[in-house]
């Protein structure tokens, strides 16, 4: 078997497909545009619901292994690659003290996912 190394710039390349593909259907691309409530007379929404949705296998395993990281990587990862602002802002958001404590998190979370996808 040959061992393939992942890169910190693969990393951060699925890290950006990821937040994009999240922020996209956070902002209601996917989801049913109607509240279940207003759901009446058994019609049928044109729109997919959130159950529908298809997640790539990609993402997917991205999310899985986000998951097992420490919540301090977790909220650093949505702070840069989720979140569309300026770290700083998106770190002050999320509960960091500082923008350098962010990225502290940042680097740590993108090593252990670089580590855990290198085989």
């Amino acid at each position: 078997m040959i061992a393939t190394q992942i890169t910190i710039k693969q990393i951060r390349s699925a890290l950006r497909r990821w937040g994009k593909f999240w922020r996209q259907r956070e902002l209601g691309k996917g989801f049913s545009r109607q509240a279940v409530t207003e759901q009446s007379g058994g019609g049928r929404s044109n729109y997919f619901s959130s159950d529908m949705m298809s997640v790539p296998e990609e993402i997917e395993l991205i999310g899985q292994l986000i998951a097992k990281l420490r919540p301090e990587c977790i909220r650093a990862i949505r702070a840069k690659y989720l979140l569309d602002m300026e770290l700083g802002q998106a770190a002050k958001m999320l509960g960091f003290d500082t923008k350098r404590s962010a990225e502290f998190w940042l680097i740590k979370a993108e090593r252990a996912l670089m580590l855990e996808l290198s085989y």
